[in-house]
């Protein structure tokens, strides 16, 4: 018998392999997908998140506006302007629309005057905090540069140089953390400000192959876009913070010190010190846009009701409503989102480490290591999200005995969390060609249990998200039967103290 008959005869053997394996290319693309679609949904949830704080923060605008229209007015007399030409037939425009208009017309003027205030927050919040770049946290953090006579930093610098012109990007700046938790980050607003941080123990624990592939995957997260989504998800937090700060600014220090610090600093632009500053005016933002955290300074005891405290309850209230919708729509709608979407980033961030190392092995192996010696670098803070291990990792780990229950409700309703579960990260990694063992498969929910799962959630977040509209009726409601006395009361007043003087 001839050999190519004895191969012929002999059955085939199956190649090693996952039945359902993927190129990175694939993956890259129907990661970039499903980002879409989730942006998609996260503004809209911002939206409606928004809708409802807007219109609470639109009286006060009024307001506001009616107060300085007032003043203006008695300083610089404008009588065709208030009283209006002679012969014009003074029937109010809306008679004239009918009903249906009339409702999209008070709707809008409800709506947009205070998503104009949101806007304009979100706007200012980003561009101050933008300012100080990745410099705050790395100095809070105590980061340094690679030193000189280290040959292991001196290489990492030239990995992540190697890997940012494979991925064409600018090469960022490298520092170093030290420290016993192995993990790696990046950071900035941008691939022109980006900071790499890496641990001096993952330098020691890795090898050059899972070194080069933590850093393709922090490479490959700014050639993504990372960085602008993460900058994005910031500004929202710090917006909300910075409203219910500046509402909070009458009822109690905290709020105030924090306000006045923070329009301290938007005028000091290039000074000594001042990403440091920006550091702590984000803490005290975190602390003071807390509900119970305006109390702080107050007396203890039973406190009477007297001008002050009328006068202020439109931003009380205000205060109150904007608190609950956070708490309502961000906890169920917003967040979760955003936190699958970030979710999303970082499969998208692996995807792209096997394309740049052509080794998903070593990404897989970098994944598994870090999983088990690595964890939340202290003080990190709201970055920990940037991190390549978050902070459910290290000690028993997520790939260790019963990780996988302890994940919030697994892979499939975990939305809480924005570190993905380490198991469903070494499994797509493997469809793309990892050949390493794993130590767990992903938890799956019984039908049964995923079904009920949703159904509390659901219907635990309609009652807050109910709760919240209505706290938002009855504040608007309140706002407006205060405001308007208060307007009338200090349209006479204006006028008397003019007339006096």
């Amino acid at each position: 018998m001839s050999a190519a008959s004895d191969l012929t005869d002999r059955p085939w053997r199956s190649v090693p392999g996952p039945a359902d394996r993927e190129s990175f290319f694939a993956a890259q693309a129907r990661n970039r997908r499903a980002t879409w679609r989730l942006t998609g949904l996260c503004r809209l949830g911002v939206a409606l998140m928004g809708i409802p704080m807007s219109a609470v923060i639109t009286p006060l605008v009024f307001a506001a506006l009616f107060l300085f229209a007032d003043v203006a007015h008695l300083l610089w007399p404008t009588a065709a302007i208030w009283s209006g030409p002679e012969g014009v037939d003074r029937t109010p425009l809306l008679a004239h629309w009918p009903p249906w208009a009339v409702g999209i017309i008070l709707a809008t003027l409800l709506i947009v005057p205070g998503a104009l205030v949101v806007a304009l927050a979100w706007m200012g919040a980003r561009t101050l905090f933008r300012r100080a770049g990745p410099e705050a946290l790395v100095r809070s953090l105590g980061g340094r540069p690679p030193r000189s006579g280290d040959f292991e930093e001196q290489q990492l610098g030239n990995v992540v140089a190697e890997i940012a012109i494979a991925a064409g990007v600018k090469p960022p700046t490298v520092m170093l953390l030290d420290g016993a938790v192995a993990n790696a980050a990046v950071v900035g607003s941008s691939h022109d400000d980006a900071v790499v941080l890496v641990s001096r123990r993952l330098v020691d624990e890795l090898d050059r192959d899972e070194t080069q592939a933590v850093v393709a995957h922090l490479v490959g997260a700014i050639g993504n876009g990372d960085l602008r989504v993460a900058l994005s998800m910031l500004a929202l937090f710090r917006t909300i913070a910075l409203l219910l700060t500046t509402l909070g600014a009458t009822l109690g220090p905290a709020s105030r010190r924090t306000l006045v610090r923070l329009v301290r600093l938007a005028g000091r632009r290039g000074t000594a010190g001042e990403a440091e500053a920006l550091a702590r005016v984000d803490e005290l933002l975190a602390a003071s846009s807390d509900l119970g955290a305006e109390d702080a300074g107050r007396p203890p005891g039973p406190q009477k009701t007297g001008v002050l405290d009328i006068l202020r309850a439109p931003l009380m209230m205000a205060h109150f409503a904007i608190w609950m919708c956070r708490l309502a729509f961000m906890s169920f709608v917003v967040a979760p989102l955003l936190a699958l979407l970030w979710r999303r980033r970082r499969y998208l961030a692996d995807a792209t480490a096997v394309q740049l190392t052509r080794n998903p092995d070593a990404v897989a192996r970098a994944l598994a290591s870090l999983s088990a010696k690595g964890g939340a670098i202290p003080g990190a803070g709201w970055a920990a999200p940037l991190f390549i291990i978050g902070p459910r990792s290290g000690q028993a780990g997520p790939l260790g005995p019963g990780a996988a229950r302890s994940a919030m409700l697994g892979d499939d309703l975990g939305v809480l969390s924005f570190d993905p579960p380490m198991a469903t990260r070494m499994a797509r990694l493997r469809r793309q060609g990892a050949t390493i063992d794993l130590a767990l498969t992903p938890y799956r929910f019984s039908p049964v249990a995923i079904a009920g799962i949703t159904l509390l959630v659901v219907v635990v977040g309609a009652l807050l998200m109910g709760c919240a509209l209505m706290i938002t009726y009855v504040a608007l409601a309140l706002d407006i039967m205060l405001l308007v006395p208060m307007m009338v009361v200090a349209h006479f007043v204006l006028r008397l103290l003019f007339g006096w003087l």
